[in-house]
């Protein structure tokens, strides 16, 4: 599981995400006023969100609509929902609920991306995928 934040707008992302030639997408994308989810690429599939082949192939994709230095973005709703989705994809496939297992795109060797940054409340985060969880 890779933690993303869009830099982008919501309906912007999806725009992106439609582009073929902007090469990127993700399997999921949060909404930040109120954590709805869209499905962007089956989970079955490998989307391009990344920036590593190996990663690509291998974890889902959540993005979350907002800015890494713009922590108002990152809502009560949004956590939320993201959370209950990872928690769902986690248990489905026994994915353990850790930090080992859900990383930040910042973590993925060969990215020079940042997200989701200082002012993710991984704590939380991880908090809730674990509340959440079906175990």
């Amino acid at each position: 599981m890779i933690i993303h934040v869009t830099q982008e707008t919501y309906p912007n992302t999806i725009g992106i995400f439609q582009n073929p030639a902007k090469q990127v997408s993700a399997h999921y994308l949060v909404r930040s006023a109120d954590g709805y989810v869209a499905q962007c690429v089956r989970e079955k599939d490998i989307a391009w969100h990344a920036g590593n082949w190996d990663y690509n192939t291998r974890s889902i994709g959540i993005e979350h609509e907002g800015w890494v230095d713009q922590p108002s973005y990152f809502t009560d709703a949004m956590y939320e929902k993201s959370a209950l989705l990872i928690a769902s994809v986690c248990d489905r496939y026994d994915i353990p609920k850790d930090r080992a297992h859900i990383l930040a795109h910042a973590q993925v060797p060969g990215t020079d991306h940042t997200d989701p940054g200082p002012q993710w409340d991984w704590v939380r985060y991880i908090r809730l995928v674990n509340l959440y969880s079906g175990n």
